[in-house]
């Protein structure tokens, strides 16, 4: 009887066992896509991948570019450097300290005019970026492959800038990394993320 007894005990726990097995599993299914999801949303196709341009200021006193690493580990930025306007020697180039970490940012001022993001600032450019001038700015690993580029109204097949409406704010990526551009508030060496924007947001050209 008393046989009997423990087998049906043991038969009713491995029956409930059974009954919770599926909810455990639904859970566990649920998680693993919310995190597939999360994943997603850091690698999407409207984000970059790689070191990118997230922000250009030509407003007094906080001109200058931020760079951003999107990716998950640190980045060198030894012999990496930025064309201004398709010249011949870069406007910056990288050190052997300098280095972007995950998720960080990197702030190369302008040769003047920079006394607002100076608490912020990592290096110096050999030019200073105007707020209504056309600007191009290439991004280059040390190989000297294009890693991306920043394109504000430059009329390529002339040798004269263009007159543009004057920003009072950055250029900048509407979150870090995502490919959109808009006119935001200058948030220079942090987050674009949530930056409002200035006037209607437009640029006159959509940097490539």
């Amino acid at each position: 009887m008393k046989k009997y007894f423990f087998f049906a005990l043991a038969a009713a726990f491995a029956f409930v066992a059974c009954q919770q097995d599926p909810e455990v599993t639904k859970e566990d299914k649920t998680n693993q896509n919310q995190n597939q999801n999360q994943g997603n949303e850091q690698t999407g196709d409207d984000l970059i991948a790689t070191l990118c341009i997230n922000e250009v200021c030509g407003v007094v006193g906080s001109k200058g570019i931020e760079l951003y690493n999107p990716t998950a580990a640190e980045i060198s930025l030894e012999g990496v450097t930025i064309y201004k306007n398709e010249a011949a020697d870069p406007t910056w180039t990288g050190d052997a300290d300098a280095k972007i970490a995950s998720k960080g940012y990197y702030v190369i001022t302008s040769k003047k005019e920079f006394d607002n993001i100076a608490d912020v600032a990592n290096a110096k450019a050999a030019d200073s970026f105007s707020p209504s001038k056309s600007l191009i700015l290439v991004l280059k690993d040390k190989s000297g492959n294009t890693l991306d580029t920043f394109d504000r109204g430059w009329t390529k097949n002339a040798n004269t800038e263009v007159a543009l409406p004057t920003a009072e704010g950055s250029f900048a990526r509407t979150a870090d990394a995502k490919k959109e551009w808009k006119v935001l508030d200058i948030t220079m060496g942090k987050t674009n993320n949530g930056a409002a924007l200035v006037g209607d947001g437009v640029i006159t050209e959509d940097p490539a």
